[in-house]
């Protein structure tokens, strides 16, 4: 009797049903990271808990926990941030106001371009000014500057989630509606194939590519480039980031607060091309995926070269998480989940996935033993598509007698050994992978194709 008791005092820390900001659009797909003070709170609290869960007859009893909702956040799909904007009046004042008056209303156009698919771009809805002000939600200035006749800024404004949902939807434009959690950025460079890897070397041009790209220009996934200081250097090498290490990886992670790790490896071929392959993911399920050849456009500057091939990295990134969020209105649905578990940490994991999964409109906890949870989940999505999301949490879903089973993927127990083979050679283990970059293949004439 004592270890329920003390087991459903662990349990009422658990959410039941989580109200998710972000299933009809309005509010952000992903919450921030609580603090790594708070989550070690949690696990000590969470203690006692397993210990109960640990001694608890094997009898499959269920317990139902209680509902706990969470607060709404701001959306960070329906803001556009950093567009420059400028005007010249009679005085300063004027021209503040023509340039924020005129900026919201290319904000909103930077907005819409960056949920939709480029695709739709040219049927996208271009509401009357006045229209665009009444969603402007919030907004803030940045690096203004002014003239007795002349203002320039840049302009961040928050839309009403609500309206830009209504507005493409009478179009039939289909959106994405949650933005990734942020990555952190490893960018790793070979002078050519048999060159020993840099990372925070003074001499990877790759790593000072990253840190020069205009952050604003990815929408849907945010990414952190390190600093690349002391600390860093000692978290992770550019060969252990090749090798996918787990534990250097999860040290430079914690360092930033994140969870998700992108290495983007650039391996110099000729003078004018480059090779770029990517890993992505979290510690324990990261995977590297097939990647593609940058070439030189007559006349650009090696720092140039390396700074779109970078861009062409993010934009892609920024692609594939667009199709894979992208609702269109759809009716939700419910369906019930079961959740493996052989610990508090893989209920938080399984939690924080849940929390920033696209397609997840909520989660209610129906009942716990010691090793599975029973949830409902209320979603826009099939299992493929919501496994898409959860998979660079290292959770998995499939489908098993009319139940979506959750799993986490175990730690590994060590790096692969020799790390990732580059896709493009035989046997490379990502070999089989479809190729993200296939629609273009190796680009011509300098450009990638997307």
């Amino acid at each position: 009797m004592a270890a329920s008791r003390t087991l459903k005092g662990w349990l009422g820390r658990l959410p039941g049903t989580i109200a998710k900001p972000g299933w009809d659009a309005t509010a952000p797909a992903a919450r921030a990271r609580r603090p790594l003070a708070l989550l070690r709170a949690g696990l000590v609290a969470g203690a006692a808990g397993i210990a109960a869960m640990a001694a608890a007859p094997l009898t499959g009893a269920l317990v139902t926990a209680p509902a706990w909702a969470q607060a709404p956040a701001a959306s960070a799909a329906y803001t556009a941030r950093d567009v420059p904007i400028e005007a010249t009046a009679d005085n300063p004042a004027q021209a503040r106001e023509q340039a924020v008056a005129a900026g919201q209303v290319s904000a909103f156009q930077h907005m819409l371009r960056g949920i939709t698919d480029p695709a739709d771009h040219g049927r996208l809805p271009q509401p009357p000014a006045d229209q665009v002000r009444r969603m402007v939600e919030t907004y803030s200035l940045s690096d203004e500057r002014t003239t007795d006749t002349r203002y320039s800024a840049r302009i961040t404004v928050r839309y009403d989630g609500a309206a830009v949902r209504d507005l493409l939807q009478r179009q039939g434009i289909g959106h994405a509606a949650n933005v990734s959690q942020p990555v952190v950025v490893v960018p790793v460079y070979q002078d050519g194939p048999n060159a020993a890897p840099v990372l925070w070397e003074d001499t990877n041009p790759w790593l000072t590519a990253w840190r020069t790209r205009d952050a604003g220009e990815t929408v849907l996934m945010p990414m952190e480039v390190p600093t690349g200081d002391l600390r860093d250097v000692t978290s992770i090498t550019a060969e252990e980031a090749l090798a996918a290490d787990s534990t250097a990886l999860g040290r430079l992670l914690d360092r930033y607060g994140r969870d998700q790790a992108l290495v983007t490896h650039a391996v110099r071929t000729g003078p004018d091309t480059v090779r770029v392959t990517i890993s992505y993911g979290s510690p324990r399920a990261i995977a590297r995926t097939a990647g593609t050849t940058v070439e030189r456009l007559d006349g650009e500057s090696d720092a140039d070269f390396l700074a779109r091939a970078a861009r062409s990295v993010a934009d892609r990134m920024d692609s594939d998480w667009r199709r894979a969020t992208t609702v269109t209105g759809g009716t939700a649905r419910e369906v019930t989940a079961l959740a493996s578990l052989s610990g508090f940490g893989d209920w938080v994991a399984i939690r924080r996935a849940l929390d920033t999964a696209p397609l997840v409109r909520s989660y209610k906890v129906q009942a716990m033993t010691r090793d599975r949870a029973q949830l409902t989940l209320t979603v826009l999505g099939d299992a493929a598509r919501v496994e898409a999301a959860l998979a660079p949490h290292a959770i998995s879903v499939s489908e098993s007698g009319g139940y979506w089973i959750l799993s986490r993927a175990p730690a590994p127990s060590a790096s692969p050994a020799g790390g990732f083979q580059d896709p493009a050679q035989p046997g490379g283990p990502a070999a089989a992978q479809p190729d993200p970059w296939a629609q273009g293949g190796t680009s011509g004439g300098g450009s990638v194709q997307q």
